[in-house]
């Protein structure tokens, strides 16, 4: 029995709030059930690592005079190991919900296990760097998602380790394949053959591809798409945007490592050609020793609005030599982030490019100047930010009505049956992607408030004849809102037996009554609806004098049920997925203990499923 509050002249009423969402590892049934493989083994890795930076003479007539840097390659044209088919259209996809705290969901345990990994244990300050042990705590291991490691080939120092690091300990299960666009000694193909080779991997499903390499032209050089298309060539500019728009690939591109104020002109090419918008990032790197942008990356420059920061120094893969570490380059940070986009993809395969670019920008962590700057663009890639909510959540309740999740207060009468449904639900965030939650962990159960329901009771809804009564009345016993909302007037009808008896200077007295009431559901609820609800009430007292003491069960339900339709993800087309639920609201009885003296009561409420309640009332008629 939980004790009550305070006492106020006419009435109170507490409530006891539920408690937040636990953590979830390999002990969790919920997390066991959306990321069986997590819970067999440790993740594995495989794959490539590191990377340098190195220029040479680029072999396209169409770049006159001008040179390409390979920050970055990977192999021609060969699987890099097993791929994982994307999952089929009618899968639903949610995760766990964290809100605006970070890690909220995570048990710290299952976090070490996963940072203990000798993979994420290579590359651990670069790692931390981006928040990966969160994301890969979560499940996401960049599953279904085909990079394109557009290099020097697997089999090379540069373009295996490129390829490595596309994989990595970031995106473990994604499908790398490497394509060769320069031999391992720098002699790059023509932008004719490089468009042939991104046209083949297009037509192979790549839907992101990775360019760790750049020209010795900067971005500030440029004016317009005519100017690009001569130094590259129409074919190749075509290769990028019928990709973009045939597998709504995103292009990963490498700033350079000129040490210079500006990115490569390849990575500006957005601002030039309007259809790569949205499916497009340039990379630049982060010196994790040193705390700031790596003393040879490029910078932003103009390219700052699809800018991020990625960790590109001191890195280390199977493939490093002693000879040639630690792996420096704008070439290993971009790969780090297309790993990161095989994630996103993963844990929300209905997002467009479009909108996982705007996620991975608006979830990085501000760097240098407040807010969008030259030097890192939106910031550091965090994946921890980008796997949880950002922004208003909403609760669909159809294809095209959401309404805000905020903490929904719902009568103890029907609460307690809710509750021990431990119904599991879908929620959006401003990104339109599904999370997981407990439904119980967004309910604060609220008295039905006897009090104030004694306090309006009026005899004229009541009809007498001897000892039997009928009328209505109303109740709060169905009274919730938020989410949950019901229609704010809930009338009782009834018929019941009232007795008493006279012993001496004592009257006893005892009554029940059987009691139906059709509650509403809100339009903007996942209440549908409700079959009729039975009551009943009982009570047994005795007055003497001016005093009456009584013991009643206030309006119990016997019999009926409740409706509820709960969102339970998204498909990969985006549409939402649904559950139906049942809820039977036969409940445990209040005790309403009460002491009266001529026109004030005090009573005590014993509730099975809220707090207890304690009011005081005064009732009188005035007649003028």
């Amino acid at each position: 029995m939980t004790t009550y509050k305070n006492i106020f002249v006419a009435f109170l009423s507490a409530a006891l709030c539920c408690a937040p969402a636990l953590a979830n590892n390999c002990d969790n049934e919920l997390y066991r059930r959306y990321n069986p493989d997590k819970c067999i083994s440790d993740t594995k890795n495989s794959g490539f690592s590191l990377a340098t930076t190195a220029t040479v003479a680029s072999g396209a007539a169409a770049l006159i005079g001008g040179t390409i840097a390979l920050l970055g390659l990977s192999s021609g044209g060969d699987d890099s190991d097993a791929s994982t088919s994307a999952p089929a259209a009618t899968q639903v996809h949610t995760t766990l919900p964290t809100y605006n705290h970070v890690g909220g969901d995570i048990d710290h345990i299952h976090l070490s296990s996963v940072m203990g990994n000798t993979e994420y244990i290579r590359n651990q300050n670069q790692y931390n760097e981006i928040r990966l042990a969160y994301s890969l705590a979560r499940g996401f291991t960049g599953a279904g998602s085909t990079i394109a490691v557009l290099d020097s080939g697997r089999n090379t120092y540069h373009g295996g380790n490129v390829a490595y690091l596309a994989r990595g300990q970031v995106a473990p299960n994604a499908n790398v394949v490497s394509y060769q666009v320069s031999d391992q000694y720098d002699n790059f193909k023509s932008f004719g053959e490089i468009s042939d080779v991104i046209n083949n991997a297009t037509t192979n499903g790549t839907n992101i591809y990775n360019a760790s390499w750049s020209a010795d032209i900067f971005a500030n050089q440029i004016r317009n798409r005519a100017q690009i298309e001569r130094l590259t060539g129409t074919n190749f500019i075509n290769s990028l945007t019928n990709a973009a728009n045939q597998n709504d690939a995103i292009f990963v591109w490498a700033a350079g490592n000129d040490a210079n104020s500006q990115s490569s002109f390849l990575s500006a090419m957005p601002l030039f050609v309007p259809e790569l918008n949205g499916h497009f990032v340039n990379v630049v790197a982060w010196d994790s020793a040193t705390g700031g942008l790596a003393d040879f990356s490029n910078e932003c420059g103009i390219t700052k609005n699809f800018c991020i920061t990625a960790p590109g120094t001191g890195l280390d893969s199977p493939m490093a030599s002693a000879a040639q570490q630690p792996l420096d380059g704008t070439s290993f940070a971009a790969p780090i982030v297309s790993a990161a986009i095989a994630v996103i993809r993963e844990a929300f395969p209905y997002m467009q490019s479009t909108e996982i670019t705007a996620l991975l920008f608006a979830t990085a962590r501000d760097l240098g100047d407040v807010g969008i700057d030259t030097v890192y663009g939106h910031g550091m890639l965090d994946l921890e930010r980008a796997t949880r909510p950002v922004g208003a959540t909403l609760v669909p309740l159809s294809d095209d009505m959401t309404i805000a999740l905020n903490t929904a207060r719902v009568s103890s009468t029907i609460a307690h049956q809710i509750k021990s449904k431990n119904i599991r639900f879908a929620f959006v965030d401003s990104f339109g992607r599904a999370f997981d939650t407990n439904l119980n962990d967004n309910i604060r159960v609220q008295n039905r408030g006897i009090g104030f329901e004694r306090l309006r009771q009026d005899n004229t809804n009541r009809m007498q004849f001897g000892n039997i009564e009928m009328g209505f009345k109303s109740s709060d016993m169905f009274a919730s809102n938020g989410f949950l909302q019901t229609d704010s007037k809930h009338i009782i009808n009834f018929i019941g037996v009232h007795n008493s008896t006279t012993i001496g200077n004592t009257e006893l007295f005892y009554g029940a009554t059987m009691g139906f009431s059709n509650p509403d559901a809100a339009p903007d609820s996942m209440i549908t609806g409700f079959s009729t609800i039975y009551t009943t009430t009982a009570s047994i007292g005795a007055k003497y004098n001016d005093f009456t003491f009584k013991i009643a069960t206030p309006d119990t339900i016997i019999g009926g049920n409740m409706y509820l339709r709960t969102p339970t993800g998204r498909r990969i087309d985006g549409q939402y997925t649904f559950a139906e639920h049942t809820i039977n609201l036969a409940t445990r009885p209040s005790v309403e203990y009460s002491v009266s003296y001529k026109n004030m009561t005090a009573a005590f409420v014993d509730n099975p499923y809220g707090t207890d309640e304690f009011y005081i009332m005064t009732k009188t008629k005035l007649y003028f």
